[in-house]
């Protein structure tokens, strides 16, 4: 996955031409932090549908380990995460799983079926 601010506050979790490294994943999001600005992010990945279960343990760790010492500062800038489904319909599995990554990150997340409801959720998550 790669970082793409080019429309900040919104910020689009995109699929990636390379498999990208856990430190440059770990940069693109620190950097993304260190902006000190509020933001939405807008994905239409659900879980499972990444290659992650690739990673090794070690991996799965430092990455757990990241997000750990950076929960807070995620927390205070992350308005929310929009899930972006087309007309895929989401298996209970990968809301079981959204509804997790969303206690553990301290995010809410909305899911909509394309780009236009997607900005106009990020926006009422941004109080825009």
């Amino acid at each position: 996955m790669q970082l793409d601010t080019t429309r900040f506050p919104l910020v689009f979790l995109r699929e990636h031409d390379h498999e990208q490294s856990h430190d440059e994943a770990e940069a693109q999001i620190a950097a993304l932090l260190d902006r000190g600005e509020r933001f939405v992010l807008l994905t239409d990945h659900l879980p499972g549908d990444d290659h992650r279960h690739n990673d090794s343990h070690e991996d799965r760790k430092q990455r757990a380990l990241f997000f750990k010492r950076n929960k807070q500062r995620l927390k205070d800038l992350c308005a929310g995460l929009v899930i972006i489904t087309g007309d895929r319909s989401i298996p209970a599995a990968a809301k079981l799983a959204l509804q997790t990554l969303g206690k553990v990150l301290g995010l809410g997340f909305v899911i909509v079926r394309d780009t236009h409801d997607a900005t106009e959720q990020a926006s009422k998550l941004l109080g825009h």
